[in-house]
């Protein structure tokens, strides 16, 4: 099931004479993590920006699933909300005057005559706000400036501020840029949350381990250009072979690749594939001095995908 289909979108800055999204069609799968990398410049923040329907005059489709309402902005409305990289809350008020000046924004207009209602909707109110302080383990600082909160806080006061919307969507632009790894650690656990909570996310980082734990899929971008890989595909075993001495390419299998006179790679789409490649090099007359095996790391794949955007 996917939450969001882009269709050749492509987006060019007026004051700029090169694209900055260049023809991107991807899907984006529901309740999953789906992480954007790629170097500064390669079109992440245009992208996300185009997606949480701030871009004027794109080219191409974006749809989200289902889609809200008659068009992008509609939709956006009633199912995304964003984490973005800069601090988005009022300095000099609390976090619960924050969270709660936030949620009156995300409020129904009420008529005058609907007073039973409209007390109704701030105790429910109250307790979503209670359950957001608790989720993004602000209790102890609720009643504190944000202001005067660390950069670990801050960064989780962002998130908990686009909780109030209960989003179905959630974008995150680098949410743990600049944070001690405690605070890290806990942004990291809330995405997992999320995740089961069947959230769909997009999150952006610099950090690929972050990346590597807890992504689904991955779009690496580069230059306007998008790849897209699905991180839960067994297409991400890759064996290493050292022989003890030169072999005569001849007599191995097609798809190992030689990387010198003694040592060789190979590409498996799946466990299968690399049990008969250990059968076969158990039965072969070969001497081996080394052999290992390893999932694709986000790292590889990134320096990978970048090489492939390049050409």
């Amino acid at each position: 099931m996917n939450a969001i289909k882009i269709n050749q979108l492509s987006y060019k800055y007026s004051n700029n004479d090169y694209y900055s999204l260049a023809d991107i069609s991807l899907n984006i799968k529901a309740h999953a993590c789906t992480g954007i990398i790629g170097p500064n410049g390669a079109g992440k923040s245009t992208f996300i920006s185009a997606l949480c329907g701030l871009l004027d005059d794109y080219q191409g489709t974006i749809e989200y699933q289902p889609m809200v309402g008659s068009n992008l902005l509609d939709a956006v409305k009633a199912q995304v909300a964003l984490v973005p990289q800069e601090y988005a809350f009022y300095p000099q008020l609390t976090v619960k005057q924050n969270l709660n000046y936030f949620i009156s924004l995300c409020a129904k207009n009420k008529s005058s005559g609907q007073i039973s209602e409209q007390s109704s909707e701030q105790k429910s109110d109250k307790a979503l706000i209670n359950d957001i302080i608790e989720q993004c383990v602000l209790t102890t600082v609720a009643n504190s400036r944000a202001s005067k909160l660390s950069g670990g806080y801050k960064r989780r006061l962002n998130i908990a501020i686009a909780l109030v919307k209960q989003p179905t969507v959630l974008f995150l632009d680098e949410p743990t840029v600049g944070i001690d790894p405690e605070s890290r650690a806990i942004i990291i656990n809330l995405l997992e949350q999320f995740k089961r909570q069947g959230k769909t996310l997009l999150f952006t980082s610099h950090m690929l381990d972050e990346v590597e734990k807890i992504c689904d899929d991955v779009i690496v971008l580069r230059e306007g250009k998008a790849v897209f890989n699905e991180q839960n595909s067994q297409e991400n075993l890759l064996l290493t072979i050292t022989f003890a001495q030169g072999v005569e390419t001849k007599t191995l299998p097609e798809q190992y690749q030689q990387l010198s006179q003694q040592h060789f790679q190979v590409k498996l789409n799946s466990a299968v594939e690399l049990n008969e490649q250990l059968m076969w090099l158990a039965n072969s007359a070969m001497t081996i001095t080394n052999l290992n095996y390893s999932a694709n790391s986000v790292d590889r794949l990134y320096q990978g995908k970048q090489a492939e955007l390049k050409t």
